[in-house]
């Protein structure tokens, strides 16, 4: 029997095992690096299927494993590769010379501020004119509006340090501001280091390089936008170090397009309203929130509608004070509720309206017949839906949504996230297509049900594909995308699995149904997080042929700040008169797609040739677009083949960059990090 607190320990440890896997992804990408991550992977394994004492032998022994992979030794240099690149800027410290201006730093040697802007990804290099003095350091520091990061360089070693510095709860009690260091590490070496290079990656990792040949390596969520050079030497020395800062590269590439090759054809984007939250802002927010909508063209609008409180005659379907909390933290009711005035609005706009229910009210469901049957949680499932008492309440929804709106839900879907049996889910199919159009609602489309993780929603069209009646039933595939997390650091290493699904779905159109970041160890509302989310749309595009793109919450009111960050493009601000506010960077990334795709366009082949450069292109027969995602930490230079008509209009998304436009430029230059539209339509 195992104990409730051996339990607690086990699932402790699990999460420290699947933190170091990740960090063995990230080495993994070191040519030098041992593939460790499939040892890892069979510990994971054997931890979930041991118990009691052995299953702490099993850890003690991945510990002192660990601490063996990471031990030190000192790295020999090789000669620092020839500098090809001209200079941005030099610098020049003198030990003993005057001291630095400014307040409260009373001797300290003169510091270099370099104007240079960086983007969320980046590289850097600085060349040395000499060898570096003993017992002195030069320290090359990154800061940000949350967080920042030094590298320190001496004589023998590399220091990397991460600091917060955004909230008084980090406060130690020393400095003049609250900090915390959450990121201390460093890497030995011999031999004269000549060149240091910092690189932030694509891969949410900072890189430090001497004389060419990576030293050290660490994670690297938030962003930085600026930095500066301190030489910290003994002030009675006479020790003069100088160098320059290289000009970053600028990299060729080039993207075809071959409009004869055709894909899917896109329905649009959207997410889910907290309806809660909508009905909080002032009249003013309302008008801001759809005029934001309306910019940003995210026109389908997915239902977290009233389902535990739903009462058997159906009454309460839209009432507000039914609502229930969704608990990402301390929260207030802002759930499982509708609106049909709402969704007037967003047919009026052009849009559509997906419905789909969630955990049912107990009154429609029924004991389940097989005693051992249980969820994807392993937990016994003991009561499951009654198909048609599920079927009733979709119907009656779309009776109700037609009344008020004039049209059915687009699509209705058959349960999110809830694992019934699989006979179950076959029912539930059947039982809806058939009430659906008894009812007259044929052109109510049905989408599988969704699955937290894509695993999950392969395995559940596997196993609705054995049933023809079912499979039938069901127009679109789709599933959320959670599990892509674990892939966050190396998104490339997702696309097996989405392969899988593509597959999975037979044919079927797919809807991306909620895509967000959950991850709390991803919670940072920087620009690094999102474009890794840029990557994740790209490859439903072109991987799953995606004909839908859905944010988890368009709109949410949330007590933790990072839980609106990383579930919901909007939030009121109860600051500024219940307006809607965006909650990150997610809202921009996101309309670098949704603002120049519009629904009905096809996508049409586009292939870059470097990696890095991730390009997908649209048209209608009329108007064309190109997004081009550049994960590289250089620019590139793009030019493009195979456009029907010029370009009108040029969008730049970056992290000092919301969805600018500007007439399209005949060179094309996207920056490390950024994001760049290209289209012969006007998005406003």
């Amino acid at each position: 029997m195992v104990t409730e607190e051996e339990a607690e320990r086990t699932a402790k440890s699990l999460h420290r095992l699947c933190k170091l896997k990740r960090w063995l992804q990230r080495r993994a990408r070191s040519p030098n690096a041992l593939d460790t991550t499939g040892l890892v992977d069979g510990i994971i394994e054997a931890m979930r299927n041991v118990t009691g004492r052995m299953r702490w032998a099993v850890w003690l022994a991945l510990v002192l494993w660990a601490a063996s992979a990471r031990a030190q030794q000192a790295v020999t240099l090789p000669p620092a590769p020839p500098a090809t690149a001209p200079a941005a800027d030099t610098f020049r410290f003198v030990s003993d010379g005057p001291k630095g201006p400014g307040w409260s730093r009373p001797d300290e040697i003169a510091r270099k501020y370099f104007s240079d802007d960086l983007g969320a990804l980046f590289e850097r290099t600085l060349v040395l004119d000499a060898e570096l003095p003993a017992r002195t350091g030069l320290r090359w520091i990154f800061t940000g509006p949350h967080a920042g990061f030094t590298v320190e360089l001496t004589s023998s070693k590399v220091h990397i340090s991460e600091r917060f510095y955004n909230s008084t709860g980090l406060w130690s009690g020393q400095g003049n501001y609250p900090e915390k260091t959450v990121l201390d590490e460093e890497q030995q070496y011999t031999g004269q280091a000549r060149t240091l290079t910092v690189i932030a990656d694509a891969h949410l990792a900072v890189r430090v390089l001497v004389n060419g040949i990576q030293l050290t390596e660490a994670p690297l969520l938030f962003d930085v936008t600026r930095h500066q050079l301190m030489y910290a030497a003994p002030r009675a020395a006479h020790d003069v170090i100088s160098g320059a800062l290289l000009k970053p590269e600028v990299k060729m590439a080039m993207v075809t397009i071959d409009a004869a090759k055709t894909h899917q054809t896109m329905l649009g984007f959207g997410g889910s309203p907290s309806i809660p939250a909508y009905a909080e802002m002032s009249e003013s927010g309302k008008r801001a929130y759809w005029r934001l909508l309306e910019r940003y063209n995210l026109l389908i609008s997915r239902e977290y509608p009233m389902g535990t409180e739903l009462k058997p005659d159906l009454s309460n379907m839209d009432r507000l004070a039914d609502a229930t909390p969704h608990y990402y933290g301390d929260n207030f009711p802002n759930s499982e509720d509708s609106s049909f005035e709402y969704n007037r609005h967003v047919v009026e706009m052009g849009g559509s309206v997906i419905y789909e229910l969630w955990a049912l009210p107990s009154w429609a469901m029924v004991p389940y017949k097989e005693p051992q049957a249980a969820d994807a949680r392993n937990q016994a499932v003991r009561r499951v839906a009654n198909p048609e008492e599920y079927a009733r309440i979709v119907v009656e929804y779309c009776r109700r949504e037609q009344a008020a709106t004039g049209v059915a839900p687009l699509i209705v879907g058959l349960e999110n996230e809830v694992d019934q049996p699989p006979d179950v889910a076959k029912a539930m199919a059947v039982t809806l297509r058939r009430e659906l159009d008894k009812a007259g609602f044929t052109h109510t489309a049905i989408h599988m049900a969704d699955a937290s993780f894509m695993y999950q929603g392969i395995a559940r069209a596997e196993d609705l594909e054995k049933d023809q009646a079912a499979w039938q039933a069901v127009d679109f595939a789709a599933t959320h995308e959670y599990d892509f997390q674990e892939f966050i650091a190396n998104p490339d290493l997702y696309d097996a699995r989405m392969k899988q699904m593509h597959e999975a779905a037979g044919g079927k159109p797919f809807l991306a149904t909620e895509i967000c970041i959950n991850d709390p160890h991803y919670q940072e509302p920087s620009f690094r997080i999102a474009l890794a989310v840029a990557q994740l749309y790209h490859k439903n595009l072109t991987e799953l042929d995606a004909i839908a793109l859905l944010y988890c919450w368009t709109l949410l009111d949330v007590e933790q700040p990072t839980f609106a960050g990383s579930r919901s493009l909007l939030a009121p601000d109860r600051t500024r008169g219940f307006a809607p506010a965006p909650t990150s960077f997610e809202l921009r990334v996101l309309g670098a797609y949704s603002r120049h795709i519009r629904k009905g366009m096809k996508r049409v082949d586009a292939v870059s040739n470097d990696a890095d450069l991730l390009a997908t292109a649209f048209t209608d027969g009329k108007d064309e677009t190109l997004v081009m995602v550049n994960r590289a930490a250089t620019a590139q230079k793009v030019a493009v083949r195979g456009v029907q008509a010029p370009w009108v209009e040029m969008e730049r998304t970056g992290l000092e960059e919301e969805n600018e436009v500007s007439a399209a430029s005949s060179e094309i230059v996207v920056q490390p990090g950024e994001i760049v539209v290209l289209s012969t339509l006007r998005a406003e």
